[in-house]
C-alpha cells in the first residue's frame, strides 16, 4: 500500500507548487520598491475605487517586501501624459481618453503620440454595475426633461479637462445645442469637483449636474440623502451624438429602481475603463498584479476593498474584452495562462 500512496501524495504536492507558482504572490525579490499610481478622482468615483482596490492587489501580489504607493490625482486626460512619461506607472485609463492620446488627436492633438503606454485589464468592479453615463442629475421638482431643455440652464460638467466635460458637449450636438450656446443663451457651464457641483446643486446655484460613475454612485447616493432627486433620461438623438464621436462607447440602460427613488428605466452609455501601465514595468510585476485582479481564486480582490463590488470575480472573463492599446507583455502572459479571451478594438491591435 505504502508504494502506491507515496506516488499519489508526491503528485498532489506537485500540484501544489504548480498552483502556487501560477497563482500565488511573487518572492520578494521580485517586487518593485515603489510604484505611483495615477487618475484618483472625487472620493467614491469610479477611478478612486479602483485603485483602492489596485493597491491591495498590489499588497497581496508582493506580500513580503512592502512596495511604496503613491497615488496621484488627475483626471482621464491628464493621465496619458504621465503614463506615457513614466512619471507614473499605473494610471486610470478611459478608452477615448487614452485612444486620443495613442494617436495624438482631439484633446491630444498638440502632443507627440503617446505610445509608451500599455493595457493591463479592465475594472471588474465597473463592469459589475449599472452605467448610464454621462448621468444627468437633477432635483426632482425641476423643468428639466431632456437634454434639449438645457439651453439656457446652469449646468455642471465636472474638471475642464475631463472626460465628463467633453462628452456632454459632444452629446449636446445631438439636440443641437453646445456649451457655446448655451451660454450664449444666457446660462452657464460650471467645471470643479463633483462632490462641490453636487453641493451647489442642493443650493439652488446649479440646475443639473453630469456625473460619470458605475451605479448606484455614492456621490449621487449622498445627495438624495438630502434632497429629492431625479435623473434624466438620455434622447437618442444624444446616443447617436456619442457613439458616433466615441467608438469605444456601448449603449446601455440602468433599471430602474438602481436607486430606491429612481422610477425609470435610464439611457446612456458604458464607457471602456481599465488600468493602463507605462511599457517597462517590468513584465513579472505586471503579471504578478494581473493575477491577483483576474485569476478566479483571487479576484475578491475587488469585493473585498468595495463592498458594493462583491460578485465581481464572476466577471473574470470580461478582463480582456475592450483591449483598447496594446497589452503589457505582463498582462498578455496572465492572460493566456487563465485562458481569458482577449478582444482589441480601435487602436488595441496596434504595433507601436
Amino acid at each position: 500500500m505504502a508504494s502506491v500512496i507515496q506516488p499519489k501524495r508526491v503528485v498532489l504536492a506537485s500540484l501544489l507548487v504548480l498552483c502556487g507558482a501560477m497563482f500565488g504572490p511573487a518572492s520578494a525579490q521580485d517586487a518593485p520598491e515603489s510604484l505611483t499610481l495615477m487618475g484618483r478622482g472625487s472620493a467614491g468615483s469610479t477611478s478612486d475605487l479602483a485603485f483602492i482596490v489596485m493597491e491591495e492587489a498590489i499588497k497581496r501580489s508582493f506580500p513580503d517586501k512592502q512596495v511604496q504607493v503613491r497615488r496621484l490625482p488627475g483626471t482621464a486626460t491628464a493621465v496619458p501624459p504621465r503614463i506615457d512619461s513614466n512619471e507614473a506607472q499605473i494610471g486610470h485609463g478611459v478608452g477615448e481618453s487614452v485612444v486620443d492620446a495613442w494617436n495624438a488627436q482631439r484633446g491630444s492633438a498638440r502632443r507627440p503620440m503617446m505610445r509608451n503606454m500599455r493595457y493591463l485589464g479592465a475594472y471588474l468592479g465597473f463592469l459589475s454595475k449599472p452605467s448610464a453615463s454621462p448621468t444627468m442629475v437633477v432635483k426632482a421638482n425641476s423643468p428639466i426633461k431632456g437634454w434639449a431643455d438645457l439651453k439656457d440652464k446652469r449646468i455642471g460638467v465636472g474638471t475642464p479637462d475631463s472626460l465628463t466635460s467633453t462628452m456632454v458637449n459632444n452629446g449636446l450636438k445631438g439636440v443641437g445645442l453646445s456649451y457655446d450656446a448655451i451660454k450664449r443663451n444666457g446660462g452657464v457651464v460650471h467645471t470643479g469637483d463633483w462632490n462641490q457641483q453636487m453641493d451647489m446643486l442642493g443650493d439652488g446655484q446649479l440646475d443639473a449636474v453630469f456625473v460619470t460613475a458605475d451605479h448606484p454612485s455614492p456621490i449621487i447616493t449622498q445627495f438624495a440623502a438630502t434632497n429629492a432627486a431625479r435623473i434624466v433620461n438620455m434622447d437618442e438623438a444624444v446616443v447617436k451624438a456619442l457613439l458616433d464621436a466615441y467608438p469605444t462607447f456601448t449603449r446601455n440602460v440602468m433599471p430602474a429602481g438602481t436607486y430606491d427613488w429612481q422610477k425609470d428605466q435610464i439611457v446612456g452609455v458604458q464607457l471602456s475603463l481599465g488600468y493602463i501601465v507605462n511599457k517597462d514595468v517590468p513584465t513579472n510585476v505586471v503579471y504578478q498584479i494581473c493575477k491577483q485582479l483576474y485569476s478566479p481564486q483571487t479576484a475578491k480582490v475587488w469585493g473585498d476593498m468595495v463592498p458594493s463590488w462583491r460578485g465581481a470575480e464572476k466577471l473574470t472573463g470580461q478582463a480582456a474584452q475592450t483591449v483598447f492599446i496594446p497589452l503589457h507583455p505582463g498582462a498578455a502572459k496572465c492572460y493566456a495562462e487563465l485562458g481569458i479571451p482577449v478582444k482589441t478594438i480601435v487602436a488595441g491591435g496596434d504595433k507601436p
